[in-house]
């Protein structure tokens, strides 16, 4: 009684063992998971990093350049502050010399109007001396007149009256000879008079000029100081901003280097959990195979029926002559122009989505345990896979990753040592890709796969107890 409730113990905990060992499987392959997308991650961000530090870099020449620039600015300020006060000397000399030659148009102004002035009373007295003259003559003609009539006795009031007569007629002509020349005079004196108040016009307009022009090159010198304080400001702020990004670019090179440090050791991390992965792999191979897991002995029962199923179909197409071996055993992979993830064909791909998909979508269809079934090639090539895996590409990565997976080449270690087992069949428990970013944790049974007695590679059957 003793020896079979003995029995009956251990019998349980060897039904617990493939459990077991399944659940460290799975833990391994789920740690392996994170731990490979944190180096993603880190390889991601430490690409960003580089790029920063580019950037960082590029801002460092771009401050430099303008640090350059404001140093040349501050030199040309000064310069211009320098010649603009040589140049407001010169001109506040000349404005000095044109108010005073302003200054002497409006006395000439002044002296005109009062020749002007003068040549009216010049005008006036010339006039007078005209009447003077005028009756003169008639006083002496009235003596004249007189003489005559006294005879012998106004003889010689006669000749005095003649003189008086000749003389005012001289006089009338002198008179008339200064009326023509003060009338020439006049009118000149006009022209020049109107040119002098027109320059008088013009010299009061220039004055208001030269007072704004002293305006405006105060005004330019005190923008050209200010440019010059602002310049000053600008040097202070472009030493400040460089002393910052020295300081970022410190920080930045000390993160690469931990990130460095980091991304080393998460790789020997990554590489133990993948041996750890295999081992745990190996174990639940080896438990199996000791018939200690009836489940997933009867999964490998199904899966080695879905295998020869296959090879049937491809040994008779050999047979009748639709397929030929150089074509189902072609390794000549042609890209999918543009494919995201790449994607490849062969000389089989058309016949293997004929023949072999529906095949597929039969043991997916089924339904149960079974999560996934596909067949690859010694090289990890999948010539076809389930219509619902085969789908049309949309650009989208994530979509492209999970939803068309015919054609892809996915060769990770554990394919590999599958690929180089030579037993009946090889288990594992793996991560299932998802979209790139989520995978899914499955049991797997490999099943090699012969095909007119050479190894084409293997049929797999992902499933989940």
């Amino acid at each position: 009684m003793k020896h079979e409730t003995f029995d009956n113990t251990n019998q349980q905990a060897i039904d617990r063992i493939p459990e077991s060992c399944g659940k460290v499987t799975v833990g391994c392959s789920n740690a392996a998971g994170i731990v490979q997308s944190v180096i993603e991650t880190s390889e991601r961000l430490r690409a960003e990093h580089t790029a920063l530090r580019g950037t960082v870099s590029e801002l460092e020449q771009d401050q430099q350049k303008v640090s350059e620039a404001s140093d040349e600015a501050r030199l040309l300020s000064e310069r211009a502050i320098e010649r603009l006060g040589q140049g407001t000397e010169m001109i506040q000399s000349s404005l000095g010399q044109i108010s005073d030659l302003l200054d002497l148009v409006e006395t000439l102004t002044q002296h005109v109007t009062g020749f002007a002035a003068a040549m009216e009373q010049v005008r006036k007295s010339s006039q007078d001396i005209e009447q003077i003259a005028e009756t003169t003559n008639i006083l002496a003609l009235n003596a004249t007149i007189e003489a005559m009539r006294a005879g012998d006795a106004g003889r010689t009031f006669a000749v005095v009256a003649n003189e008086v007569k000749s003389l005012a007629g001289e006089t009338r002509r002198a008179t008339e000879e200064i009326s023509r020349t003060i009338d020439t005079l006049d009118e000149e004196a006009n022209t020049v008079i109107a040119q002098i108040e027109s320059g008088a016009e013009a010299s009061k307009n220039a004055k208001n000029s030269v007072a704004q022009i002293e305006q405006t090159i105060g005004g330019v010198a005190e923008l050209v100081e200010e440019v010059d304080r602002q310049n000053d400001q600008i040097a202070r702020s472009t030493s400040t901003i460089s002393n910052h990004v020295h300081r970022v670019q410190d920080v930045l090179e000390s993160f690469d280097k931990a990130a460095l440090e980091n991304e080393t050791k998460l790789q020997g991390a990554h590489q133990n959990m993948q041996q750890l992965e295999l081992t745990a792999s190996e174990m639940f191979d080896g438990i199996v195979k000791a018939g200690l897991s009836p489940n997933d002995s009867m999964m490998v029962e199904k899966a080695t029926g879905f295998a020869a199923e296959v090879a049937s179909v491809a040994e008779k197409a050999l047979q009748d002559g639709s397929l030929t071996m150089d074509a189902l055993f072609d390794k000549d992979y042609r890209e999918v122009p543009g494919s995201n993830p790449p994607r490849f064909r062969t000389r089989a791909s058309d016949w293997t989505d004929a023949n072999w998909r529906p095949i597929l979508d039969r043991v997916v269809g089924e339904g149960g345990a079974v999560k996934m079934c596909s067949q690859a090639d010694m090289n990890g090539f999948l010539p076809t896979h389930i219509s619902d895996r085969s789908r049309q590409p949309t650009g989208d990565l994530q979509h492209d990753t999970m939803y068309c997976r015919n054609g892809r080449i996915l060769f990770d270690p554990i394919d590999q040592k599958a690929k180089n087992s030579t037993a009946p069949y090889m288990m594992a428990v793996y991560r299932q890709e998802g979209d790139g970013k989520t995978h899914e944790i499955v049991r797997n049974v490999y099943i090699p796969l012969f095909i007119n007695g050479r190894r084409w590679g293997d049929f797999e059957v992902a499933y989940t107890l």
